[in-house]
């Protein structure tokens, strides 16, 4: 993928943030600006990959953006509903070299998704990483941001059913 950008599209619980953080972790040098719907989603995603890996408590940067201490301290968290009230000197100090859009199919919301625009048109060569069960946005004419984001870059597909039966979930 000569792009920059991925998608991955698992079913919850199937290990999507693991990825993700796996790409935090190998790459400590990076800087990574990693947005999801809510505080609470990132939040149980620490606390798994915590108990996963035996890694320190995560601690408050700001209100709304969290850091990982120790060995992640590269990620730098925020909400997509932040992100669209950001003003442009606030954009200007994240300097991400990898944008992860955690439920990426959320993006395809006019504010939530013209913050995500806005910033990557600021950050034009950081690499983005979409994370969703499913890229389809089904109640806003079978919008595929698959395609929209990531143009059709899915680095991994996999079915519910196809989880169930290799025992994933």
């Amino acid at each position: 993928n000569t792009t920059g950008k991925a998608a991955v599209i698992h079913p919850t619980g199937t290990g999507k943030s693991f990825i993700a953080l796996k790409l935090c972790e190998e790459n400590p040098e990076k800087r990574v600006c990693w947005l999801s719907p809510s505080e609470y989603i990132f939040r149980t995603q620490m606390e798994n990959w915590k108990s996963a890996f035996n890694i320190p408590e995560f601690i408050a940067k700001e209100k709304k953006e969290r850091k990982i201490t120790d060995q992640q301290q590269n990620i730098s968290f925020y909400t997509y509903a932040k992100l669209m009230r950001m003003e442009e000197a606030a954009l200007s100090e994240i300097r991400p070299d990898y944008i992860i859009l955690d439920e990426f199919h959320r993006c395809g919301a006019a504010q939530w998704g013209g913050g995500v625009e806005r910033l990557c048109r600021m950050y034009q060569k950081a690499k983005v990483l979409g994370l969703s069960a499913t890229s389809i946005r089904y109640l806003d004419n079978q919008r595929d941001m698959a395609w929209e984001l990531f143009e059709g870059n899915i680095a991994s597909e996999l079915s519910l059913g196809a989880a169930v039966a290799r025992g994933i979930l």
